[in-house]
């Protein structure tokens, strides 16, 4: 009999203490997170007399802790997929801004100086484009001429040698690179 009015003042506790978290709570839409919760402990709760009578009661905490621990796996699985997301985008920024250094490097070695240099990297981490913005120097104004090529275009010789040498070494189209000019 002790049995039987200990379960009945367990039921009856959980009653009073869900009663008061629902009042407790500041929004309706948690109401229903809560008493799905409840619900399941409320089923443990009732169910866990018929379960010691049974001798099946560590089973049922045995799968409930096997459900949490696949739960948590499935979490973590999805946390790890998340990481690793955001670490092939750290490394795709990485490796656009080394490319853009090593471009820099280029440009300097033509008398160029890379005031800004913008890559963009495909997933596969293939050069998409080149945008640039150049200043050049020299020792007088005049020897910053352009010069005319076949297609009636006009040019900066430094910087259309330098444009063949990125499309060369990056295996890139004339059009997936922009270079604008600025002379000090």
């Amino acid at each position: 009999m002790s049995v039987v009015y200990a379960w009945v003042k367990n039921v009856v506790c959980f009653y009073i203490f869900l009663t008061v978290i629902l009042h407790l709570l500041p929004r309706d839409n948690y109401q229903k997170y809560v008493r799905l919760f409840s619900g399941m402990l409320l089923m443990i709760l009732v169910f866990s007399p018929v379960l010691s009578l049974l001798k099946k009661e560590d089973a049922l905490l045995q799968r409930i802790s096997q459900l949490g621990f696949l739960q948590d796996m499935d979490n973590l699985k999805l946390d790890t997929a998340h990481l690793q997301q955001d670490q092939k985008a750290m490394y795709l920024r990485e490796y656009e801004r080394a490319v853009g250094m090593d471009i820099s490097r280029m440009a300097e070695e033509k008398q160029l100086y890379a005031n800004q240099v913008d890559v963009r990297l495909s997933e596969e981490y293939q050069v998409e484009s080149i945008a640039m913005e150049i200043s050049m120097k020299g020792e007088e104004k005049g020897l910053l001429r352009k010069a005319s090529y076949g297609d009636n275009s006009q040019e900066y010789p430094e910087v259309y040698r330098l444009k063949q040498e990125l499309m060369e070494f990056y295996q890139i189209e004339e059009a997936q690179i922009e270079i604008s000019v600025s002379s000090t």
